[in-house]
């Protein structure tokens, strides 16, 4: 478009003429202006316009008269593998590289088109932060009620309640709204929080009730569907000391057919070598028990340990993720250590996707850093995994040193350090706290009724 008018503009008719002309948002994946404005002038001066700022008085501030080149937005640029989602400080396992090395495992990649089965309390389908990542079944019509692809399920668009029977895997519990916000919540979309893996499908399949606790007939007829239906990843963030034949065979199928099935290894605080627990406890070549890990790296005092049982820890205290409703809360347990090792995996089927489930495996298991925990192999990695996975395509990133310019830079008459931590406060302020802690009371309680408890 050809704007009349002379070659340099006044202040006022830049700033009139570009607010004519700029959209009216950007799109909220994207880091951008919030409304200021970045003014450059012909003496090489740049100054940073609040939204309603008068040019007369922008001029008087920057004490100078000096004519207007042009007038763009102000866009904001993050450091590359860093999401802008305003939760993101309060995920300390992710915001400290030093943890999971997330940043740089988003360097390589963020997930793709890989499906992970969430078997556990449901889905809040509609929460902001998991609505585009949820797999969705392409043969199936919504609300007809009709088993359109045949694959035994009516109107599974979005997974199946084996609690209600029926296509909605509505969550009532919270529980697997969380887990799924670790897994693969939506990250670099500029709110909430961030999975590890910011793009996925997240098949939910609900096999626990209102109360989190499900049988060996929900869990292993879960187990069943996601393997029929997709799944490359099964997470299940469950434990009990019951053992089930019929779901035993459930998760042996699921890793003949080539899926890996990611279990939590239970909160009781103890060594399940000698005591153990399932679904953690199952021999399936393709299975990986989780353990948690507390800020510091030691092992949760909830969680299970064994070194001939867990293969990997992964953090599971106060961890910030997804609650159902649309909003978010933390919880602690090896429910929420799981997910970060479900999460990694899709990041190396991503990056890799020529792997099979052996090569993620063992991709997943050799980049464990080795810090004399008690479980088999080390805590878990991302980056590392990634780095061993990718050898020399592995990309580092680099900080480019800063240019040398007789530029000057007026004071901003904002203040958007100040506004961004209004806005993490109350942000911070909406997180509730809630865990995931079982007690002894609970574990001989669903050991007597023969079931399984989250």
């Amino acid at each position: 478009m050809r704007i009349p008018g002379p070659r340099v503009l006044t202040t006022a008719t830049a700033i009139a003429v570009l607010l004519v002309l700029m959209p009216a948002a950007a799109p909220a994946a994207t880091p951008s202006a919030r409304g200021e404005l970045l003014v450059a002038r012909e003496d090489g001066s740049l100054q940073v316009l609040c939204p309603g700022a008068s040019a007369s008085a922008a001029r008087a501030r920057s004490g100078r008269r000096s004519r207007v080149r042009f007038v763009e937005p102000n866009h904001r640029y993050a450091a590359a593998g860093v999401p802008q989602d305003d939760l993101f400080t309060e995920q300390w396992q992710l915001a400290d590289g030093r943890v999971l090395g997330a940043s740089a495992a988003w360097d390589q990649t963020v997930g793709g088109e890989v499906t992970v089965a969430v078997i556990d309390s449901g889905l809040d389908v509609r929460h902001p932060d998991l609505s585009e990542n949820l797999w969705r079944n392409a043969g199936e019509v919504p609300g007809n009620g009709v088993d359109d692809e045949a694959n035994g399920f009516v109107d599974d668009v979005h997974g199946f309640d084996f609690v209600g029977r029926d296509g909605d895997p509505a969550d009532d519990n919270g529980h697997g709204t969380h887990v799924a916000g670790i897994v693969g919540a939506r990250g670099g979309n500029g709110f909430g929080v961030a999975g590890v893996a910011w793009r996925a499908r997240i098949m939910p399949v609900k096999v626990l009730g209102h109360d989190a606790v499900g049988s060996a007939l929900t869990l292993a007829e879960g187990v069943r569907y996601a393997v029929a239906n997709g799944a490359r990843i099964i997470n299940l963030s469950v434990s009990g000391s019951g053992h089930s034949r019929a779901f035993e065979e459930a998760v042996q199928a699921a890793s003949d057919a080539g899926v890996i099935v990611v279990a939590a290894a239970g909160n009781d605080g103890r060594d399940i070598d000698s005591a153990p627990v399932y679904p953690a406890g199952f021999a399936a070549p393709r299975l990986i028990a989780v353990a948690a890990t507390a800020r510091g790296g030691a092992l949760s005092a909830v969680s299970n340990r064994g070194p001939a049982t867990v293969d990997v820890a992964a953090p599971g205290q106060d961890i910030v993720s997804t609650a159902a409703g649309g909003g978010y809360e933390r919880r602690t347990g090896t429910s929420m250590a799981a997910p970060h090792v479900a999460g990694t995996l899709v990041l190396l089927a991503s990056a890799r996707p020529d792997l099979g489930a052996d090569g993620l495996h063992q991709a997943l298991l050799r980049g464990v850093r080795r810090e004399g925990l008690a479980v088999g192999g080390g805590t878990l990695d991302a980056a590392g995994a990634l780095r061993g996975a990718l050898g020399g395509r592995f990309r580092t990133a680099t900080v480019p040193k800063a240019a040398t310019t007789k530029r000057t830079v007026a004071r901003t008459t904002c203040r958007p350090a100040k506004t961004r931590a209004r806005r993490a406060s109350r942000s911070r302020s909406t997180v509730k706290r809630s865990t995931c802690r079982s007690s002894a009371a609970t574990a001989k309680r669903a050991a007597t009724r023969s079931r399984t408890r989250a």
